[in-house]
């Protein structure tokens, strides 16, 4: 018997947070003619919308992993990697860009970095219901 309890929720809410910001616009530039111009993820770069909505794919896997704990752990720390990494290229695709100049980012990437903290609070969750169940087998 495994217990399933608010890891679920912190996954579920990664997925949400991650597929909204995938959709969402996520930087403000100004072009050439002094215009300011809202750019969407998609846009700006795929390898960085492709790693996004990778992360929302495989923490709504993970929920569905409860049975395997380790496993859970393992697609966790995964996409902690993941989320990590479509922030680094996400923000050199913004710097890098040539012809618009950089102006501001939107409040919309606060998104990653919340499925971070609910990703570490996930694992820990995990972590303590693995205790829990080893203290059971413990008494038996």
């Amino acid at each position: 018997m495994v217990i399933q309890r608010i890891q679920s929720v912190y996954l579920l809410l990664v997925t949400v947070l991650m597929s909204i910001y995938s959709f969402t616009d996520v930087i403000l530039v100004k072009t050439i003619s002094e215009t300011f111009e809202k750019m969407s993820l998609f846009e700006l770069s795929i390898i960085s919308f492709t790693l996004s909505l990778l992360v929302a794919i495989l923490s709504m896997i993970s929920i569905f992993k409860y049975k395997s704990m380790k496993l859970q752990i393992a697609l966790c720390s995964i996409n902690i990697l993941l989320v990590t990494t479509q922030l680094v290229v996400m923000i050199m695709d913004a710097l890098g860009q040539t012809i618009v100049q950089f102006d501001q980012f939107l409040l919309s990437n606060c998104l990653p970095l919340i499925s971070l903290v609910f990703l570490v609070l996930s694992i820990s969750a995990i972590k303590r219901d693995m205790k829990l169940l080893s203290s059971y087998d413990r008494i038996r």
